[in-house]
């Protein structure tokens, strides 16, 4: 691969993104972003990094802009991990956003579902989030994650015979014992 690349630079990047190494990842991610400004990857890349720095303004711009270049096909998706980024830095109401901004650009997966669910949860919607783990799970039947959430919170919501209804069919899941 060449040096002056932007999968080069983009690689880089990642690679010292995930050493911790944030100012450096960001050179690497811009050189990249030289050679094609509108890569929307390398624009999430950025947004990832001053996230990761604890750049609210920054890392919004950086997010909204790959959002903004990216084809059709690849919004929601997009969108979806931008609101995941967001739910793990610990910041809800942004990665609420980024999740209906997903929804609205067409995300509707079984995996959608049960983060928006996820989110509901922390932030004390049970009965948003019982909606969300339903969804995912009348998507995806064995989405092990779902029907674990979705039992938790129908304890949570004291509705102890569907979280056991719920809790047999996760336990009868392959793989889980």
């Amino acid at each position: 691969m060449a040096k002056n690349s932007k999968i080069f630079y983009n690689n880089k990047g990642a690679e010292l993104s995930a050493a911790g190494k944030y100012d450096e990842a960001e050179k690497n991610f811009k050189l990249a972003l030289e050679l094609d400004s509108a890569d929307y990857f390398i624009l999430y890349n950025i947004g990832f990094v001053f996230l990761k720095k604890g750049d609210k303004k920054e890392f919004k711009k950086w997010f909204d802009l790959a959002l903004d270049n990216a084809n059709s096909n690849s919004k929601g998706a997009l969108a979806l991990d931008c609101g995941l980024a967001c739910f793990e830095a610990g910041l809800y109401k942004e990665a609420e956003k980024y999740f209906d901004t997903a929804l609205s650009f067409g995300e509707s997966s079984a995996e959608y579902w049960n983060s928006a669910g996820v989110l509901s949860f922390v932030t004390g919607k049970h009965e948003k989030a019982k909606e969300c783990f339903e969804k995912a799970v009348s998507l995806e039947a064995n989405h092990a994650d779902a029907l674990y959430n979705l039992a938790d919170t129908y304890d949570e919501l004291g509705l102890p015979e569907k979280a056991l209804e719920t809790k047999a069919k996760y336990s009868a899941l392959p793989g889980i014992n």
